[in-house]
């Protein structure tokens, strides 16, 4: 059935995706256009009747679309959104949308929103005055972008400088390490994997901070091997990944003596301080890099900020203050863990610069940029020492002679003096913590009973602070996920469709740290 021009239904929906010339034309009466794919295959948008550029535009951005979560396109269309859904979603676009849908043809029967446990409701929406974000790294930049996206002004606070912790990082990958089961963690990266990659393109246009060279994840032991053989069967996504022999291997990266492994053509490496000056970069936002966050207050519905030489009013406060959490005193009940990290620069000579794709295994290096190659990483738990160490250079260059041993045995220790050392932030179950930060001592007491019945049906509203707000925990996936984790941010925080599924929105939710804790008294 058609939509007509008295709908006031802000979403219209399909059950398969419509040529691009019905959606750009349902763009003028809808906010957001909503197509579910039938089959798990990679959809071939039909671009007939557009110019040759806008073609090519919506083809890319369909090529990186994951089959286990949604994808959304916010730039595609001028205006108006895109929404695409797996076939298992179709039938529950209830727990995305509340405000409707009109159906453009044969509807699909829908079923009840799922049940949400409260602790887990985002709270009632707080009209925004300003928002601060504390934290000027990737999780930061993404979170200030996207609400300023939303026509949002947003002041983000930096101790130091932008992107020089954590983010700071020379040379980063773009690709997914995922699990060949359906957990949440494997829904969330390959979601915010395409997310992520089509933001680059879009940010990033011609520019040579970043490369879309594709990564080779490599068997460097028996269980990579037997999990890239899973996920080399799994042809639905052979778009995203797809296995290769050791010789399809070599060719690809234009060098010899590599295992056999996972391709991921799409896949990239980046120069995340460029990718965050791109994202801080809109008239709604302002930074304020050297400015450390000393006190903040709650007085009359509003936070009073101070730092040294800066004051602030803001409705909400988010903190993407990575290795930096635990000392929040916000944020001090949440079960964070440091990491320490550190990657070496090597010259690139003739052999090496014929280098084509990143190599990833135990460790991982990247093509040459600007004559230097990045490789490692060292991971340190419980380590917040953020100088660099001979030691982990030495483990570093171990690492690399099984990767890449031509280049590794012509380097010398002396040639890798310079590299980048920071502390990453992760969580206990390895997954980021994103959304409103509830009262821990007011949940200890308004959920008390869980401790004897941890499925007791509660209903008691959750008892939050008002108007704080998390992204961090991303740990060596912040290139991945902080881009997507801020769409969801952003989405409950103004009362807008959250584009995670139900499940994925609880295994973020920094409440459930709290529960989890009074459920195991």
């Amino acid at each position: 059935m058609a939509a007509t021009a008295q709908t006031v239904s802000p979403n219209a929906v399909w059950p398969f995706l419509p040529p691009a010339a019905e959606l750009l034309r349902a763009a003028n009466r809808f906010r957001r256009l909503i197509a579910c794919l039938p089959q798990h295959a990679v959809p071939q948008p039909d671009t007939a009747g557009l110019p040759a550029a806008a073609a090519a535009r919506w083809h890319q951005a369909f090529s990186s679309v994951s089959l286990e979560a949604a994808s959304l396109f916010r730039h595609l269309i001028d205006g108006c959104e895109l929404w695409l859904f797996p076939p298992q979603a179709a039938a529950h676009l209830n727990d995305y949308f509340s405000d409707g849908l009109c159906w453009q043809d044969t509807p699909i029967p829908q079923q009840p929103a799922a049940a949400v446990k409260p602790w887990f409701r985002p709270p009632p929406p707080i009209t925004p005055h300003r928002i601060a974000v504390i934290g000027a790294g990737i999780a930061g930049a993404a979170c200030a972008r996207v609400l300023a996206e939303h026509g949002i002004g947003v002041t983000v606070w930096e101790a130091g400088k932008a992107a020089h912790a954590a983010s700071g990082n020379r040379q980063g990958l773009l690709y997914a390490k995922i699990s060949p089961h359906p957990t949440e963690q494997t829904e969330l990266l390959l979601g915010a994997y395409g997310h992520t990659r089509r933001a680059l393109t879009r940010l990033l246009p011609d520019d040579d901070t970043w490369q879309p060279c594709g990564v080779l994840h490599l068997n460097h032991n028996a269980a990579e091997t037997r999990r890239n053989a899973a996920l080399g069967r799994q042809t639905h996504h052979r778009h995203l990944y797809y296995p290769v022999d050791g010789a399809a291997a070599c060719r690809l990266a234009g060098i010899d003596g590599l295992s056999d492994g996972l391709f991921w053509p799409q896949g990239a490496w980046l120069h995340p301080p460029a990718l965050i000056r791109a994202l801080l970069d809109h008239p709604l936002i302002t930074l304020s890099e050297h400015t450390p966050l000393q006190t903040a207050g709650y007085r009359n519905g509003l936070w009073h900020l101070s730092a040294p030489q800066n004051r602030l009013t803001a409705s909400h406060i988010i903190f993407c203050t990575g290795a930096d959490s635990p000392q929040i005193p916000l944020l001090q009940h949440l079960p964070w863990q440091l990491i320490r990290g550190q990657t070496n620069l090597a010259p690139a000579d003739a052999r090496s610069s014929a280098l084509k794709t990143a190599l990833s295994g135990a460790s991982y290096i990247s093509p040459a940029w600007q004559g230097v190659h990045c490789f490692g990483a060292t991971f340190h738990p419980h380590n917040n020492d953020r100088r660099l160490h001979p030691a982990d250079t030495a483990a570093n260059l171990h690492d690399l002679s099984a990767l890449y041993p031509d280049l590794a045995g012509r380097l010398k220790i002396n040639d890798l003096a310079r590299g980048h050392a920071a502390v990453r932030c992760d969580s206990p179950d390895h997954l980021p913590t994103v959304g409103p930060v509830g009262n821990a001592a007011a949940m200890r007491h308004t959920y008390a009973r869980l401790a004897d019945d941890k499925n007791l049906p509660l209903q008691t509203e959750c008892p939050y602070l008002p108007g704080i707000w998390v992204s961090s925990g991303h740990g060596s996936r912040g290139l991945t996920t902080a881009l997507w984790c801020a769409e969801a941010l952003a989405a409950d925080l103004l009362g807008l469709p959250n584009p995670l599924s139900p499940r994925l929105r609880a295994a973020l939710h920094p409440n459930r740290h709290p529960v989890r804790a009074i459920v195991r008294r």
